[in-house]
């Protein structure tokens, strides 16, 4: 029942979140410091409209560069004098993008150069722009989930843009000791990558506008531990995306909040749920988390997501999966943000794509499964039910159907809350959760 009643204080929050979505995606928006941006806003042209923005220089690290749109925006922004330095994945190092950009003059290493490489990928997504002119207050980060992929489907994927000379200061000093210089030409006798970066910039928490914003990087900073305590000390609410999850650490964390009431909605790549490390199936079956492999349309990918909203005031995002490379191998980032302004926009995302997972799961529906009921109907993997409100009154029943419109006996719409359905033919109850 507690874990019921903290869900119900969730449902007036699903059915208020004022979305400006217009289909699959939408529009990010922007704080005093920050804008934030989701794929169907196009996030090829939106990092080249960011690159070309740059007066002085640019620090890009990137797992991969194969769109056209960014890497000609890379190669225009350094013809036009901006000192521009990129560090990629070995895997992507000798593609036609980056012979482009090495035959216009701009430096490119990846993680795999020097003597101090290791067997791992460099898996960031981040750009630190004009940091190294004497102008502290035209310093832009870009981090995110997104890769500047070769794709002919979108990713669910997320993006934020922080102007702050202080949340940049992190990541320039992390590009530079993986870059192994502080100037335009790397030192590869010098660089440092995977399991051998050291701490280099010790502070970790930045105070920007009354926000608190943590940065951390993989692996010398173990990020997960940190994911860990915020789960930890949730007091109401979880959603999460994830491409891969399988931190058994980060999962227990999980499982003794829902235990304690705070409502856990989660999605996971289709992939991850298939995956044998995947810590979906003792979320879903042994914890009874209401999680879910994606149902993305047909004209996306992957769920790219490496996101959290805890509380609906904390982001976190970046490049690091809840995954053991990506916390003690791969090169990576995290950032966690305290705003709640912010927060609403990644839990429209979250809500949009937890919404597309429900009601159309193909596994067996397990008797602790919450269904979120948020649009006309509500569709389940059987046919004929009874449908109760919590008092045990029989609300309305169907001998056939598969579906329920929220309509009870007399074809009157039931109100927002917590109802039972009982399948025609087994005692499995199932919880819906009805917010409209």
């Amino acid at each position: 029942m507690k874990i019921l009643l903290a869900t119900l204080s969730l449902l007036i929050s699903f059915a208020t979140v004022a979305s400006n979505s217009s289909g699959p995606g939408f529009n990010g928006g922007s704080g005093s410091f920050w804008t934030t941006y989701f794929d169907s806003d196009t996030l090829d042209y939106k990092l080249a409209r960011f690159i070309a923005g740059a007066e002085h220089s640019l620090d890009i690290c990137f797992y991969e560069i194969f769109r056209d749109t960014v890497a000609k925006a890379i190669i225009t922004a350094g013809n036009r004098g901006v000192k521009v330095r990129v560090i990629t994945d070995s895997s992507y190092y000798f593609r036609a993008y980056m012979d482009s950009m090495r035959a216009h003059g701009i430096p490119v290493i990846h993680e795999g150069m020097g003597p101090n490489s290791t067997g791992h990928i460099m898996h960031n997504k981040f750009v630190v722009r004009d940091y190294r002119d004497a102008d502290t207050t035209n310093d832009y980060l870009w981090t995110g989930s997104y890769n500047a992929s070769e794709y002919t489907r979108l990713n669910a994927e997320n993006v934020i843009i922080i102007n702050s000379h202080a949340v940049a200061t992190p990541y320039f000093f992390e590009f530079n000791q993986m870059w192994g210089d502080t100037g335009d030409i790397p030192d590869t006798l010098l660089c440092r990558t995977g399991s051998r970066k050291i701490e280099v910039y010790p502070q970790h928490l930045f105070v920007v506008n009354g926000d608190s914003i943590w940065v951390y990087f993989s692996p010398q900073n173990r990020p997960i531990q940190f994911l860990v305590d915020f789960v930890s000390n949730s007091a109401d609410s979880i959603g999460y995306l994830i491409y891969s999850y399988t931190r058994h650490d980060l999962a227990d964390a999980m499982a003794e909040a829902f235990q304690r009431g705070v409502f856990i909605g989660g999605v996971h790549d289709a992939s991850d749920v298939g995956s044998p490390s995947s810590v979906f199936r003792f979320l879903a079956d042994t914890v009874g988390l209401p999680v879910y492999r994606d149902r993305l349309p047909s004209d996306y990918g992957l769920l790219h997501h490496k996101m959290m909203v805890i509380d609906r005031e904390i982001v976190i995002t970046g490049s690091m999966n809840w995954s053991n490379n990506g916390n003690e191998e791969n090169d990576e980032n995290t950032i966690i943000i305290k705003n709640r302004n912010l927060a609403e926009l990644y839990w429209q995302e979250f809500k949009m794509r937890y919404s597309e997972a429900v009601g159309v799961r193909e596994e067996t529906i397990a008797p602790s499964l919450f269904i979120l009921f948020i649009g006309n109907k509500v569709a389940f993997d059987f046919y004929g039910y009874r449908v109760y409100d919590l008092s045990g009154r029989l609300i309305t029943e169907s001998e056939d159907s598969n579906e329920w419109r929220g309509l009870d006996l007399r074809g009157e719409k039931c109100p927002q809350g917590i109802y039972i359905v009982i399948p025609k033919e087994s005692n499995i109850w199932i919880k819906i959760l009805k917010v409209n």
